[in-house]
């Protein structure tokens, strides 16, 4: 019994897959189908790449927007305070004024001198 019952649903899938292999509306779906994923102008594939594009400049534009504020903050404590001015250039730029002698002392040791 249960063979028997086994058979006829194996018939019917085979069957009805037959039936939709053969069906013209199904074929031109599908063609359809990959047409707009693979090849058209707009595909799908397009579409994502484009979108993954756009977050990425997303990204980008936030990490600016932030580097943007922080150098504006700097910007302003440079034309305030003259001292923290003067701290800046003498620690980043070397800068000294013409009395004084300027010694840089680097805190790496080179291979030689090891």
């Amino acid at each position: 019994m249960e063979q028997k019952n086994m058979n006829s649903k194996k018939k019917i899938n085979s069957y009805l897959i037959r039936k939709i292999l053969k069906n013209k509306y199904f074929w031109i779906s599908l063609s359809f189908f990959i047409w707009i994923s693979f090849f058209d102008t707009n595909s799908l594939v397009l579409h994502w790449k484009l979108e993954k594009n756009i977050n990425q400049m997303i990204l980008e534009r936030d990490f600016y927007k932030k580097k943007i504020f922080l150098e504006e903050k700097i910007l302003k404590k440079l034309k305030k305070d003259k001292t923290y001015l003067e701290k800046l250039a003498r620690e980043k730029f070397y800068m000294k004024k013409d009395d004084e002698d300027l010694f840089v002392i680097s805190s790496n040791k080179s291979k030689e001198e090891i």
